[in-house]
């Protein structure tokens, strides 16, 4: 890593309201803040320098506000920690609400500081103050950050802050914006106000379930001849990971999961009988184990609606639904990432992986087989051209222990059967909330957040994607931040493609016009060079096998070393999407 050092020795005399604003992140922990410098915030910028030497937290330069955000919940999605951003004014706001929409519907914890220009009218530089300057900042993103605030004074400042790294932390988790006022962080201090004792100013512990509803629950699955556990969201410790295989073994369950989320249970397991869900449809051999199972456990599942609430011609599931969830804390009126309402005779408002430790304790040791078998696998195609199956193949071969590799971002199709996810850092879940741009700077993230822990983080991205999150890799460049970013380059926005094809066969038009409007070509972003103009090693495009095999190598030997590095594989629009299928079949 690599962070630029001051000249001299830090200020070490508390002096501006500034200053205080950046002891708060020293002692909340914090060990880097991303941000794209701004005038708004510019005594704070001097704090971090000047006052704590640009370390705890350190400076993660960004090219752009989107990206700023997207660092920061990379690394909340490895780490299960915060980060600090920072936003300039309303403008840097604006540029970085894609991201903060996606970490909110991804529910992942992040510090957010603003800044606006001084509220105090005469404190106003001509024009650029005022055009900077908003009436009620947060309001712009009140309805997806967690809570938000705007202090008035340095006492003011500290308890503001200290609430948001309780309520960032605290379950469920969500992103939360604090306002820093231009004209207060400028302000000299008089007397230094009194700074709290962290350890009395910590997040609780989740909630635990009720006993009348562990009561309820125990008896349910107790007595299931074919339980389903819907794994969904999960605490990204090991001990969390264990007690969902223990309690899976334990009730001879079947378990689903979906790369929406992270990894949560292991996808090679006798009882991960499919699949990890890629889409968001409902395949036919999913909602058959969905009909026939008797009691379904939905451990903080993203749409249990659609899983539980009958579909199309095809009868409701006739299971007794036990879920718990903490998600509607955080449900309003204004956006509808609550999905779809489903029916649930035991509604238990804890913490998932707190519901799964309690029900093992109650329902004592045992194993059982699952109810279902794990079927064959379809036999993948030979590789004679690149596609996900290949990347996959290729990948896992270029390292020693996969199992060490973390793959921050994936695009769908991903062959689980070829690399099975078997640890919760083996794969960190999507964006969140579909917000195109967002995978290199959740990846450079990620790799932030694991290079020190023995880990390698790998990210395979759209080309739409890279392309619109490019810069982000300059971030992971400037700071050497090891990552290795692999673009599925179909040269097409493919998934609308699809959708104007369905379109036009429905208005009984030619489906063969799909492609305009929707082809990143004529020209061709040239995405090795684009990378390497942001000071990565580019490579690419690859179009055959051998080219693929010889790029990841070397991708891998840059990642390795401690580079940055990203390939440009050219596929065949269409031909990501073919991973294998699962078959399954009744146990004895």
């Amino acid at each position: 890593m690599h962070f630029d050092k001051p000249e001299g020795e830090p200020d070490t005399q508390i002096a501006w309201v500034s200053d205080v604003a950046a002891q708060m992140l020293r002692r909340f922990q914090m060990p880097y803040v991303s941000l794209c410098p701004g005038a708004s915030f510019r005594g704070l910028h001097d704090s971090i320098v000047n006052h704590l030497g640009n370390e705890a937290p350190s400076i993660i330069v960004c090219l752009h506000e989107d990206h700023s955000v997207a660092i920061a919940h990379g690394y909340a999605k490895a780490t299960g920690e915060p980060m600090a951003c920072v936003l300039h004014a309303n403008i840097g706001l604006l540029h970085g609400m894609m991201a903060l929409y996606n970490a909110w519907c991804d529910r992942a914890p992040m510090f957010v500081l603003g800044a606006t220009g001084p509220m105090d009218s005469s404190q106003r530089r001509p024009w650029i103050d005022w055009i900077h300057t908003s009436a009620d900042q947060g309001g712009m993103i009140r309805d997806f950050v967690k809570w938000d605030n705007q202090p008035t004074s340095p006492e003011a400042m500290i308890e503001a802050m200290c609430r948001a790294n309780i309520i960032t932390r605290s379950a469920p988790t969500a992103p939360v914006y604090i306002c820093l006022d231009a004209g207060l962080q400028e302000t000299s201090l008089s007397t230094v106000p009194d700074f709290p004792d962290m350890s009395r100013f910590q997040a609780p512990a989740p909630p635990r379930p009720s006993a009348d509803l562990l009561a309820r629950a125990v008896d349910l699955l107790r007595n299931a001849k074919r339980p389903l556990i819907l794994a969904g969201r999960g605490d990204i410790s090991t001990e969390a990971w264990d007690a969902r295989v223990k309690l899976a073994e334990r009730l001879g369950a079947v378990v689903m999961t979906d790369l929406r989320n992270r990894a949560v249970f292991p996808t090679d397991h006798p009882a991960h009988i499919l699949a990890p869900f890629g889409h968001q449809k409902i395949g036919a051999a999913v909602r058959d184990i969905i009909n026939e199972a008797d009691v379904i456990l939905s451990l903080e599942w993203w749409d249990l609606g659609t899983a539980t609430n009958r579909e199309n011609d095809s009868p409701a599931p006739a299971a007794k639904v036990i879920s718990a969830t903490l998600d509607p804390i955080l449900h309003n009126g204004a956006h509808m990432n609550y999905m779809r309402l489903g029916p649930v005779d035991v509604p238990i408002a804890a913490s998932a992986d707190a519901l799964v430790t309690d029900l093992i304790a109650a329902l004592g040791p045992g194993v059982r087989e699952p109810w279902r078998q794990r079927g064959e696998r379809k036999p993948h195609a030979p590789d004679t051209k690149p596609t996900m199956v290949a990347i996959a193949r290729e990948l896992r071969a270029a390292f020693d222990n996969p199992d060490d590799v973390s793959i921050a971002v994936l695009c769908r199709a991903w062959p689980s059967d070829i690399w099975p996810f078997r640890n919760p850092l083996a794969y960190l879940g999507r964006d969140g909330g579909g917000g195109l741009g967002s995978g290199p700077g959740i990846a450079v993230g990620a790799a932030l957040g694991l290079h020190t822990r023995g880990r390698y983080t790998v990210a395979v991205v759209g080309d739409g994607d890279f392309c619109m999150g490019a810069s982000a890799v300059w971030s992971a460049a400037r700071s050497r931040i090891p990552t290795l970013i692999i673009v599925n380059n179909n040269r097409s926005y493919f998934n609308d493609e699809m959708h104007q094809d369905a379109v036009a066969r429905r208005r009984n038009r030619p489906a063969s016009n799909r492609w305009i409007g929707q082809r990143i070509a004529d020209p061709e972003v040239n995405i090795s060079e684009l990378a390497h103009s942001q000071g990565a090693v580019g490579i690419g495009p690859v179009t055959s096998i051998e080219a693929l095999r010889e790029a990841i190598l070397q991708g891998v030997d840059i990642l390795k070393s401690g580079g940055v590095c990203v390939i440009d594989v050219h596929v065949e629009p269409g031909e990501e999407r073919g991973a294998a299928s699962t078959t399954t079949k009744r146990g004895a």
